[in-house]
């Protein structure tokens, strides 16, 4: 809890966007990511990560990006509004790409420890009840499709 309120303390300074309600990830770091290669497509993984343009759904929670903060090219922290099991939470993570964008080592999840996710290519995710598709379109705008009640959506929100 020290942790995460000591990094959302140094997030709202840095961003301009903080308080505008605008949250936009960079399309870089949007898409599926999963603990290994290997379970990318699967239910199963529960290191899997899914990042929209403005939501983020980790194993047993999800919610919309509050803030976003861009250092550079391979690095995001987030602020999160995460709901699950009948509770809702603010929450900070901080993200790094590898140089050729197919790992995300997330520094905040396990404290004192680097967590690394491997991206799933748009062919591997193709079961839709794990929410991300493989026909036409971005990656951002299948997944959101996807899940269209993240968006508060009822029908034909894309």
């Amino acid at each position: 809890m020290k942790t995460s309120l000591f990094i959302a303390t140094l997030l709202l300074p840095l961003s301009p966007l903080a308080g505008s309600g605008i949250a936009t990830v960079p399309d870089r770091f949007i898409g599926q990511w999963a603990g290994s290669p290997d379970s990318c497509g699967s239910n199963a993984d529960d290191m899997i990560l899914r990042i929209a343009p403005g939501h983020i759904a980790y194993w047993e929670s999800e919610g919309p990006i509050k803030a976003v903060v861009i250092h550079g090219e391979i690095e995001i922290a987030l602020i999160a509004e995460l709901s699950g099991e009948g509770e809702t939470w603010l929450s900070t993570a901080n993200f790094t790409l590898s140089q050729d964008g197919r790992q995300l080592i997330d520094n905040t999840s396990v404290p004192g420890k680097e967590l690394v996710r491997y991206k799933c290519s748009r062919t591997a995710g193709n079961d839709p009840s794990i929410g991300w598709a493989i026909a036409g379109g971005s990656e951002a705008e299948q997944f959101i499709q996807a899940r269209p009640s993240w968006l508060g959506c009822k029908r034909g929100c894309m």
